[in-house]
């Protein structure tokens, strides 16, 4: 060690320097206070002091405060060496910054004994020290690239240049990065998609599967992609990418620019709650198919739901962390709160659910991503991010009228055992004028006939097996053993537009099998009682003219091309 010996006395410091030089110590001497706080300043190799207290110039209790205060960052013992037995001086000399005392006269063995605790002392200091600034350039080095991940995160987030008047929404992260992922974007058409959804987990670990989901969004997005082919296009990516413990809830539509139709897809979320106007307490719509990310593309069901909405219902959309909210006893939130929250509170739903939780776990730390939207029906209401002016979006979108087109598709033994036949008649339809705005309601007449076609007609499956017990696993082995057998079957699609008032599509779908019972679905108007039912009535719904022939194996449906 290197050891700096101050006293006014040469006689002691040769002493000090004799018997420490013995021990292989380096010494620095100082004849004053003053010449000590020197020689520490400019010497920054100095490990140890040994101090007396009374000396001229600058005395060692006047110099031990002065070296202390010199630099916070070097640790270096002070020993005063004095020959003072006052009890009052000595805790003076421990007060100004001493770390110990030896009495004179100097006994070698327990000045030896102590210089060695107090070397154990600095070389521990000085291992912190370097653990410290190893630590201290990892954390500036992860502070970079979070910044630098937060900033893609960012990018990847925030892309879109509008507000809508119609939505709001809120999110906040349990940590820096959000497991919870909020996006909404103003379509082509002037309509509005959004997504709500909550990866498996919190923080980075969740957060790295919004970079894929919002790729695949805003890309869709800007091709007026059916909201069928988003939720399938996502779930592909993710269920190639994410670990098996992971997976993605999700709530994904599109309410069109008049606010009057929302496509909606929704798996794995709580219920979405809808609110008429005048209603006192909020409808439920609860999730139909399994999180993203699951199932492989075979068994992935893209099912939309085209709701007709009314002017003014609302909406609201939110993840776990909102429910799950607890307070210092363990209490949730609850979702009985939140129906009440949100059906006091329609003006300001957002806000209210917000300041609510907030308020119920009383400033504690936030144990879950809280994220919730909300969506009013209606013309929807654009903005400029910045200057908040109400912006005109997709006004010639609506002006597109296409030319008079026809295709047809004859799908064999192979085609039919392909899950994305029905997508890519649709794929294909995307890519013609005028049609783009359509493609949701459009995709769920063409799966629907599809299925239909498939499923009763070729491999003639009884929707009846449903109702027993374990009816919806039976019937989709059985579909999956009749698909590998099938030989010599078809189904013919025959897809054609219509100029007239109003434009059109006839869809005109014929299969090789041996057709099904019409008279057991109930007329127009009325709710089968099984999947098979509840899918002709939303074809009846959505289609002007729908038309069963040669036993069911023929269906010509058509859908007028409204552009109000």
């Amino acid at each position: 060690m290197k050891i700096l010996v101050v006293d006014d006395h040469a006689y002691n410091r040769d002493l000090l320097t004799f018997i420490l030089e013995e021990e292989g110590h380096a010494i620095v001497e100082a004849e004053d206070g003053q010449r000590a706080c020197d020689l520490f300043g400019s010497d920054l190799e100095i490990e140890l002091i040994l101090m007396d207290v009374n000396m001229p110039v600058l005395d060692g209790i006047s110099a031990t405060k002065c070296i202390k205060s010199q630099n916070s960052d070097r640790f270096t013992p002070v020993i005063f060496i004095t020959a003072l037995d006052d009890a009052e001086m000595v805790a003076k000399c421990l007060e100004a910054g001493g770390d110990d005392f030896v009495p004179k006269p100097v006994n070698e063995n327990v000045l030896l004994a102590k210089i060695n605790a107090h070397g154990r002392s600095c070389s521990l200091f000085k291992s912190l020290q370097e653990a410290n600034k190893k630590l201290e350039y990892h954390k500036k080095l992860m502070d970079r690239e979070h910044t630098i991940v937060e900033q893609v995160f960012a990018n990847c987030a925030y892309r879109v240049e509008t507000t809508c008047d119609n939505l709001e929404q809120y999110s906040s992260p349990m940590s820096l990065f959000n497991g919870d992922l909020l996006l909404f974007a103003p379509s082509p058409s002037g309509g509005m998609y959004f997504i709500v959804g909550d990866f498996t987990g919190h923080g980075l670990s969740a957060a790295v599967g919004s970079l894929p989901v919002s790729e695949i969004f805003f890309s869709h997005i800007s091709r007026q992609a059916s909201v069928a082919r988003i939720a399938s296009q996502i779930n592909a990516r993710l269920h190639g990418l994410l670990p098996r413990t992971m997976f993605f809830c999700a709530a994904i539509g599109h309410l069109d620019r008049n606010g009057k139709t929302l496509s909606l897809w929704s798996g794995g979320m709580n219920d979405i709650l809808r609110l008429a106007p005048n209603a006192d307490a909020p409808e439920h719509i609860s999730a139909s198919h399994m999180p993203l990310g699951i199932l492989p593309e075979a068994e992935f069901d893209d099912g939309v739901d085209v709701i007709d909405v009314a002017s003014g219902e609302m909406f609201v959309i939110h993840t776990d962390g909102v429910n799950e909210a607890c307070d210092s006893e363990g209490t949730e939130f609850g979702l009985d709160r939140l129906e009440a929250v949100v059906s006091e509170n329609r003006d300001n739903v957002v806000e209210a659910v917000k300041n609510a939780v907030s308020d119920f776990h009383s400033g504690g730390e936030q144990s879950d991503d809280i994220s919730i939207m909300s969506l009013v029906a209606g013309p929807l209401v654009h903005r400029d991010r910045v200057t908040s002016e109400i912006m005109e979006v997709g006004d010639n979108y609506f002006n597109v009228r296409s030319f008079p087109w026809r295709f047809s598709m004859h799908l064999g033994n192979e085609d039919l055992q392909c899950k994305s036949a029905a997508n890519q008649v649709l794929d294909i339809m995307a890519t013609i004028k005028g049609i783009a705005v359509h493609l949701d309601k459009i995709f769920t007449i063409i799966s629907e006939l599809y299925s239909n076609a498939l499923e009763h007609g070729v491999l003639r499956l009884d929707s009846d097996l449903k109702k027993q017990v374990d009816g919806f696993e039976l019937y989709y082995r059985l579909r999956e053993q009749r698909l590998k057998e099938i030989k010599n079957q078809f189904i013919k699609v025959d897809i054609r537009y219509i100029q007239g008032q109003p434009d059109a599509i006839e869809i005109i779908m014929e299969d090789s099998g041996g057709g099904f019972d019409i008279s057991r679905i109930g007329p127009p108007g009325e709710s089968g009682d099984n999947s098979f039912g509840r899918g002709l009535q939303l074809l009846r719904h959505l289609c002007s003219s729908l038309e069963y022939s040669k036993s069911g194996s023929r269906v010509r449906a058509v859908y007028d091309l409204y552009l109000d």
